[in-house]
């Protein structure tokens, strides 16, 4: 027993050296750190959707929608979704997904007004819980924009209507409306304008009537401005004429001087205007042309120059025109003969130059053409006989050449045809003795030649008579130099100075008071 228990000792011992070196040659184990404590932490998931939010606003600029509304205050908030439907239907647009909390404004582009729209926001959380914001429909609007006034009509060359810019937002457009009456029945509509900024519309002189501004907003209501007249008043030689009103002007031998006002050119309603026997000079204005509605134009005997306007023309309503005795000059413009409803026509005693055009025929009103005393030359136009209204006719004191045309013989309301002063040539027309009211016969200091027939003498109504200074060779005077002759209806008569072989005695002399005496006599 002790044996074993000292061969036991005796192991301990060894194995007690064996550690002892051990642990001499390497180094102690690393001594292990300290568990740390696991904390677990869970995520709560919310058990509440999100709070419901409101829409604040919904507001319209042309053609765009605004819709505003609140911010949500949810901290586990994830998005905003915007949608909208054209009724209250399930069927929804999503126009939106917004993920910035504070971004609560959204601009729907290319809206249209007239189309109701419903929108409402949905809520949506971290946990996926979703709100169904507030709904709110967008519903026409049921009041017209404001209404605008029309400012006072201004006047240039041109009528110019003006109103005062119109502020509400939802503006759609201007619309100038005319009319004949200031009620405005049956208005025309004569313009639209889009900008707010264009307040202003111009128009020609001639349209002179009433106007109204219309102001139409998206929603395709309206509302009316004023009713404003389009007139003026002008000052013309320091008297106050209406625009609107004005019909006629009689300022003739008032001793008028200097040029005519351009202001005559606004009196679109002018029907009338005598300025005859005045010291006027230089020539029309430029605004002339706006009388449209001018019938009578008399400027004779003043100191008027230039040419007559080839835009003569445009005064499509003129019936007389009267330039006598003044300082004209330059061709007689084609644009004349365009005047279709011109009666009376006098230009004598100007400077005119130029041929006589056969548009004159154009002048199928004509009644009254006075040529005299300018410098006209060539022919007489053939076409002159087709004026079948024609009864005065005078082409006296130019340089016509040439024989009267006979087709002057078809003109049978002709009573006065003077053509003297002139180097016309040849023999009378046989036609003008077939002139039934033909009374004054003027020919003289020209070079016909040829017979003086029994039955132009003899024509019914004729009391002036005057071939002197022609080339006339024969006449027969006998019928007249009877004691049965009735000299009462001649006032003129003479035909000397002519190249008669065999004149009758008892007029030889052809002295208007041998006539009148021998009236006297019987």
């Amino acid at each position: 027993m002790e044996k074993v228990f000292k061969i036991k000792r005796f192991a301990y011992y060894l194995l007690t050296i064996f550690i002892l070196f051990n642990c001499a040659v390497s180094p102690p184990p690393p001594i292990p750190e300290p568990v740390p404590k696991v904390v677990l932490s869970t995520v709560a998931i919310s058990p509440k959707p999100p709070k419901s939010i409101m829409i604040q606003s919904i507001e319209y600029d042309r053609s765009s929608m605004i819709i505003q509304w609140s911010a949500s205050k949810d901290y586990d908030f994830e998005k905003y979704i915007l949608l909208s439907t054209k009724d209250e239907s399930k069927i929804v647009d999503t126009l939106s997904i917004i993920k910035d909390v504070n971004d609560t404004l959204f601009v729907l582009e290319h809206f249209d007004p007239t189309i109701i729209k419903w929108f409402w926001i949905v809520i949506e959380n971290k946990s996926g819980l979703r709100t169904e914001g507030e709904r709110s429909t967008y519903v026409l609007e049921t009041i017209p924009p404001n209404k605008t006034t029309i400012l006072p009509i201004e006047f240039d060359d041109q009528l110019k209507i003006r109103w005062i810019r119109n502020h509400d937002h939802d503006f759609h457009s201007y619309e100038i409306y005319q009319s004949l009456v200031p009620e405005m029945n049956n208005r025309v509509k004569l313009k639209t304008l889009e900008s707010k900024n264009d307040t202003l519309f111009v128009l020609p002189m001639d349209n002179i009537y009433f106007y109204q501004i219309g102001i139409k907003d998206h929603w395709g209501l309206q509302s009316y401005s004023n009713v404003i007249k389009g007139d003026y008043i002008v000052k013309i030689w320091n008297k106050e004429y209406s625009i609107l009103s004005t019909k006629e002007i009689d300022l003739s031998s008032m001793k008028l001087s200097g040029e005519m006002p351009n202001e005559l050119g606004l009196l679109a309603n002018l029907e009338i205007l005598m300025l005859q026997n005045n010291f006027l000079e230089g020539t029309f204005p430029k605004s002339f042309w706006n009388l449209k509605k001018l019938r009578l134009l008399n400027l004779s005997n003043n100191h008027l120059t230039g040419s007559i306007s080839d835009q003569i023309n445009e005064l499509v309503s003129l019936e007389e025109l009267w330039l006598s005795r003044n300082q004209f000059s330059g061709n007689l413009p084609y644009q004349i003969y365009l005047l279709s409803n011109l009666t009376h026509l006098n230009i004598s005693e100007n400077y005119i130059k130029g041929n006589l055009d056969e548009s004159i025929s154009r002048l199928s009103k004509l009644e009254y053409l006075n040529l005299w005393d300018n410098e006209l030359s060539g022919s007489i136009p053939p076409d002159i006989g087709s004026l079948s209204k024609l009864e005065f006719l005078s082409l006296s004191g130019n340089r016509l050449v040439g024989e009267i045309p006979h087709e002057l013989g078809n003109a049978k309301r002709l009573q006065s045809i003077a053509l003297f002063e002139n180097d016309l040539s040849g023999m009378i027309p046989v036609s003008l003795t077939e002139l039934p009211r033909l009374k004054y016969l003027g020919l003289f200091d020209n070079k016909f030649q040829g017979n003086i027939s029994n039955n132009l003498l003899n024509t019914l109504d004729l009391s002036y008579f005057r071939l002197n200074k022609n080339r006339f060779n024969t006449i027969n005077q006998d019928s007249m130099c009877t004691s049965g002759y009735d000299w009462r209806n001649f006032i003129f008569y003479d035909v000397s100075n002519n190249l008669f072989e065999n004149p009758s005695i008892c007029l030889q002399t052809d002295d208007i008071l041998k006539i009148q005496s021998s009236v006297l006599k019987k």
